[in-house]
């Protein structure tokens, strides 16, 4: 059985990396504002994406948009959008505090054709696609600063106590209480039968516990010869199961939706106390999403990924390649990833970790993939604890929820919170 690592932004963040799409946008306004401070007095300022005719430099009190937007109407002035894909940004994050850059792509892409539904809205999509094209180079430049930055600190004692923590999770051996009701019975029969014909012997007085290897003897004077099945199933089941399991993963796969590569912190199980020298996991790593390293033939892949909704569906009907330019799943086809992916699903069982990632729509189409393949036995969430009563785990289950059509499978794969870990 083996084991996909499913790291989303939150695993960044987690290594104090500041790689959301709002640090890339605070990033963005904090750098203007830097460059209007350095006049010192009252003119313009223009860059590829905005202008303001009148603006005072050293007058703007803080470093974000918010502040920026707040000091203008001092100078009666305001802000014009080159780039109004960035204007639709800024101005939700203004309101909301918050901002998918996916997500509000593919709804401006959705607007930009559907003129009925939204007679006003006159983002034509060769005009959408620029814009976003000029936010996704920006972001991979802000990416590979971050990253920089963060390979200097690496060696900090509190990332090595952090990385300690995470590497033993990841390299833990299974927990079948985890698991799916289905795999539980599958898996409790395939060890049953190896057992069956020795306890049956045991039961007609054949042989003597003696007879048994020291494994199978351990096993069966904890199960005895009464109802050895259901007890057999209890004990798989046990926090004690890894002493007379095979429970340690035989491959382990980082599958990174991020650019970034903090994934590469964890790729040798030897460096972890829950490491097992008499099997290790064999480990490989995916970047679905592309990376940032210029030595890999792995460019990124920034867009939507929702084949299942039904704008999509709409959008492909077009007959129109410009709607279709930013969507993931063609994207894929790029590289080899996605081959490789299936191939590892397709290669067993295997248990899903979610670290840091929302499992949001902008990525549906392939994580529907994965949960709802024939060889997913079981989903375990590792949450994010803000305070002591305040974590994201049911923000999470709703988002999952979203990646499954058959609502059953959810609930018999997905592990409930009760046996989940904070991240």
């Amino acid at each position: 059985m083996n084991r996909i690592i499913l790291i989303g932004n939150g695993f960044d963040l987690a290594h104090g990396m500041k790689t959301s799409y709002q640090n890339f946008l605070n990033d963005y306004w904090e750098n203007v504002i830097k460059e209007i401070n350095k006049e010192g007095y009252v003119s313009s300022y223009e860059n590829e994406e905005i202008r303001i005719d009148r603006v005072l430099g050293n007058y703007i009190q803080g470093n974000t948009y918010n502040d920026l937007i707040n000091a203008l109407p001092t100078f009666k002035s305001e802000i014009k959008y080159h780039n109004r894909f960035l204007e639709a940004l800024s101005k939700k994050t203004y309101i909301e505090n918050w901002v998918d850059v996916e997500n509000e792509y593919y709804e401006l892409l959705i607007k930009s054709f559907d003129r009925k539904k939204f007679p006003k809205h006159v983002y034509f999509v060769n005009e959408l696609n620029e814009d976003f094209d000029v936010i996704k180079k920006k972001l991979g430049i802000y990416l590979g600063k971050v990253e920089r930055e963060s390979k200097s600190k690496s060696t900090d004692r509190y990332n090595i106590t952090r990385r300690r923590s995470i590497g033993n999770k990841i390299y833990s051996p299974f927990k079948l209480k985890d698991f799916s009701e289905s795999f539980l019975n599958q898996k409790t029969e395939l060890q049953y039968n190896i057992l069956e014909n020795e306890i049956e012997a045991l039961k007609s007085r054949e042989i003597t516990m003696q007879y048994l290897s020291e494994a199978n003897r351990e096993i069966v004077s904890i199960i005895g010869l009464d109802k050895p099945k259901k007890k057999l199933k209890e004990l798989l089941q046990s926090d004690e199961a890894y002493r007379h399991f095979d429970l340690i993963p035989n491959q382990t796969l980082f599958l990174n939706f991020n650019y970034t590569s903090t994934n590469n912190y964890y790729e040798d199980p030897k460096d972890f106390k829950s490491f097992n020298k008499e099997k290790s996991t064999q480990v490989s790593t995916i970047h679905i999403h592309g990376s940032l390293e210029q030595i890999e033939d792995n460019p990124m892949i920034f867009g939507f990924g929702d084949e299942i909704d039904e704008d999509y569906k709409r959008i492909e009907r077009l007959n129109d390649n410009k709607y279709l330019e930013n969507i993931k799943s063609i994207n894929y086809l790029e590289t080899d990833n996605y081959k490789k992916l299936l191939e590892f699903v397709n290669g067993g069982n295997y248990q899903i970790f979610t670290f840091g990632h929302s499992c949001g729509l902008s990525d549906r189409t392939m994580l529907n993939t994965i949960f709802e393949h024939k060889n997913c036995a079981s989903i375990k969430i590792y949450y994010h604890k803000r305070t002591n009563d305040n974590d994201n785990f049911s923000d999470i289950i709703r988002n999952l929820s979203r990646n499954f059509n058959d609502k059953a499978i959810m609930r018999d794969r997905v592990v409930n919170k009760t046996y989940c870990e904070p991240l």
